[in-house]
């Protein structure tokens, strides 16, 4: 039993027994020792069985501070703080921060650096400072100097997102590495942490440093405590997928993003990564579609301004409605650094249509860069991106590899996939190449090593098979069937399996013992003749 499940039983007997003192000492103890947002949530609801009378007082107040602190619930922060106002001020600016009162957060956290919570006060100062335009820099070094452990790798992902939002990719794609080395095994920081230094990677057009730190944050997404930050991760590897021209990988990415996004904000941009997908892949209607409901969910469709319109605006001037996306762009929000690229990147163009080449290039100012966003928009729109000496770049065509020289393995833009070569899925993606892309399904039931003795059993087992495989490529219509006929998609291209020598065909799909495998060994090994030493 770990030092936080020993407090956590300490805490239940005393309890029962009514200790409230010495109860109120190990839950303070229990929750300044805890590991990661799931025990914070079982503490919270231990202290339900504290009485509400003793809450009122100023020690109790502080330890239901850090309760709520750890469990992110601000909710019950607000009940302490009614009964007793004043007593943990550094955990009444984490209420007021949630809330977005970031003048009380501010007051409040320089009210807590001097009392026993001043890690905590810290770390409020300086994401207050922040939300006020003041200056945080200085407030985030002290906080991560208060802080220590787990809580420093909180600290810093705070600090790497607010210079991740001031346009600092470099800078905030250390403190994003940093803080996956700091906040240890919790499900909910390292999902975070991790999809952050993704995108961050994606942005700065390292691709494949991109990839990998987003599928280690996708395990730990996954976990119960990680599904906050799920929609984040698929948003991540869309943009990814995307960059490599991996079109129908990309779009699979964003719905899914768009199913696990838990707020009307991450399911619009969940959407609007779908968009851009569609726009890039050349459907266009498509594209229009998914944006105006996106705008729906938003609640902005028939008023109001939002960067979806910037967007939608570019969606529409692709398709020759000139007027519409003008009267689109009025409404658009270009707070944010893209949004206003891409409104510059359509007013060029509607400039450049009307002949008007040096207003248009004005407009280009300041837009190209040596980022993915520049070499997806210059796909959509490579005249105007012309006009200041930018050339739209294809991506490289998508192919797919795939070796049967040992175990199963393949790859995607030199990334291998998530496929296992001990399953049946590597034999079935095996098959599937060496019959030149389709099988039969009773072709397939005859020819895999599947679980299950009955034949009901084994056709069940397939279809599981099916869709491991379509996860392990990355979208449901990369493997199809009718029903009587299993298929890969036609795109991507997929290159000729790569196979062993005859000297090594007992390499062949190495792990698999499928009826199919045993027979392709035997047919291609090297043919050799017995030695026989004759009798004297």
């Amino acid at each position: 039993m770990g030092a936080f499940a020993e407090l956590v039983a300490h805490v239940r007997a005393l309890l029962a027994a009514g200790e409230w003192e010495a109860a109120r000492l190990h839950v303070l103890s229990a929750a300044r020792s805890v590991r990661s947002r799931s025990d914070g949530v079982l503490l919270r609801g231990i202290v339900e069985d504290v009485p509400r009378e003793l809450w009122a007082g100023p020690e109790w107040a502080r330890a239901l501070g850090w309760v709520a602190y750890r469990s992110g619930d601000p909710e019950l922060m607000a009940e302490v703080a009614a009964r007793a106002p004043g007593a943990a001020p550094a955990f009444e600016a984490f209420l007021a921060g949630t809330r977005g009162r970031w003048d009380d957060a501010l007051r409040l956290a320089e009210a807590g650096l001097g009392g026993p919570d001043a890690p905590v006060a810290a770390r409020f100062r300086a994401q207050a400072l922040r939300s006020l335009g003041g200056d945080w820099r200085p407030a985030f070094r002290e906080a991560l100097e208060r802080a220590g452990g787990r809580d420093r790798g909180l600290v810093r992902l705070d600090f790497a997102v607010t210079l991740s939002w001031g346009g600092e990719d470099e800078a905030a794609r250390a403190e994003f590495a940093r803080a996956v080395s700091e906040v240890g095994g919790d499900p909910w920081a390292q999902a975070s942490a991790g999809a952050n230094l993704g995108i961050t990677c994606l942005r700065l057009g390292d691709l494949r440093a991109a990839e990998r730190a987003l599928r280690e944050a996708l395990g730990w997404a996954r976990r119960e405590e990680g599904r906050r930050h799920l929609s984040l991760v698929w948003r991540g590897l869309g943009g990814v997928w995307r960059a490599h021209g991996e079109f129908p990988r990309a779009r699979h990415a964003f719905r899914e993003a768009e199913r696990h996004a838990q707020s009307v904000p991450d399911r619009v941009l969940a959407m609007r990564g779908e968009a851009r997908t569609l726009s890039l892949w050349g459907h266009s209607d498509e594209a229009l579609a998914v944006l105006f409901e996106a705008a729906r969910h938003a609640d902005v469709l028939d008023e109001g301004r939002h960067p979806l319109f910037a967007e939608i605006a570019a969606e529409r001037l692709r398709l020759g409605d000139r007027e519409g996306a003008r009267e689109t762009l009025t409404r658009a929000d270009e707070g944010r650094r893209d949004d206003a690229r891409l409104a510059g990147v359509v007013r060029a163009e509607l400039l450049r249509l009307e002949g008007r080449e040096e207003e248009a290039r004005e407009s280009m100012r300041g837009v190209p860069g040596r980022d993915v966003w520049t070499l997806e928009v210059a796909r959509l729109f490579p005249a105007a991106f012309a006009l200041v000496g930018e050339e739209a770049i294809p991506p490289v065509p998508w192919t797919v590899r795939v070796s049967a020289d040992g175990p199963v393995t393949a790859w995607m833009h030199g990334e291998a996939l998530p496929l296992r070569p001990g399953r049946p899925a590597a034999s079935l993606l095996a098959l599937l190449l060496v019959r030149g892309g389709s099988v039969s399904r009773e072709l397939a039931l005859e020819a895999l090593d599947l679980p299950g003795t009955g034949p009901d059993a084994r056709r069940k087992e397939l279809s599981r098979t099916l869709g491991e495989l379509r996860d392990a490529l990355g979208w449901p219509g990369a493997v199809t069937t009718d029903g009587q006929v299993i298929r890969l998609a036609p795109e991507p291209r997929w290159l000729p399996l790569e196979l062993p020598p005859p000297e090594r065909a007992d390499v062949f799909c190495e792990g698999r013992l499928d009826e199919w495998v045993l027979d392709w060994r035997n047919e291609h090994g090297a043919l050799t003749s017995p030695v026989v030493i004759e009798g004297t």
